[in-house]
């Protein structure tokens, strides 16, 4: 086992509620500053600007795992990760979308950019709007395509899947907490499923210095595969 610092969930500028100065190479070299050791950028119902951080994870030897943040039919987000860059495009092709175009004055800019931070276009497609896939069927999907689904922000009423459906079915092992859930929350959790906790970061300034965790290894496949194994605990026991 090996411990690392984390920080599995942060927007891009591909993400129009993110700032145009979260490019992957920003990101990367500002989760390197702070030391945390593996990031995801988890871009709402968008991968483009994966296959940069995962050459600036190269460059600044963290480790980036591929991910993105799908928002249900249900209205739900839910943080998906997965070993490389093409299983995660497999899972996210076999998802469709409802096609509205985006109002970059309204929403935000939906950004993408190169290695060298220099944009080279742009998604018209509003990205944020619900995918044609249910909160309990996502995670059957991304273990299909060698994945794990976690359902995000749980302590929150916007887009959470506790909120809206009133329940996190057994079948989510792993829940994602805010940094501003507290102790409290965190512990009713930790009873029966893992707890991880992310920034959601849309700014640099948001994105602060990890969480910690133990993991197979330091590698998207070590920290997938420590993920998938954990099932909901039966409290009756």
């Amino acid at each position: 086992m090996a411990r690392l610092k984390y920080n599995f969930h942060i927007h891009s500028c591909l993400s129009p509620c993110a700032d145009d100065d979260m490019t992957p190479v920003n990101i990367v070299a500002y989760a390197k500053l702070n030391g945390i050791d593996a990031v995801a950028i988890a871009d709402h119902n968008a991968i483009e600007n994966v296959e940069v951080a995962l050459m600036a994870g190269e460059a600044f030897e963290v480790c980036v795992v591929p991910a993105i943040e799908v928002q249900t039919e249900e209205d739900i987000h839910v943080l998906c990760l997965f070993p490389t860059f093409g299983e995660l495009k497999a899972f996210w092709e076999s998802i469709k979308m409802t096609k509205v175009k985006n109002r970059p004055s309204v929403f935000g800019n939906q950004l993408v950019v190169n290695e060298e931070d220099e944009v080279v276009g742009t998604l018209e497609d509003l990205l944020l709007i619900n995918t044609d896939v249910g909160a309990e069927q996502i995670h059957q999907r991304a273990m299909d395509f060698g994945g794990v689904a976690i359902p995000a922000h749980v302590d929150r009423e916007g887009n959470g899947m506790l909120a809206i459906l009133g329940i996190i079915p057994d079948e989510f092992g792993v829940v994602e907490l805010s940094y501003s859930a507290g102790e409290t929350i965190e512990r009713q959790y930790q009873e029966d499923r893992l707890v991880i906790k992310d920034s959601d970061a849309h700014t640099l300034m948001d994105i602060g210095e990890g969480q910690e965790m133990d993991v197979d290894e330091i590698s998207p496949k070590g920290i997938v595969e420590t993920l998938r194994r954990f099932r909901k605990k039966d409290r009756r026991k």
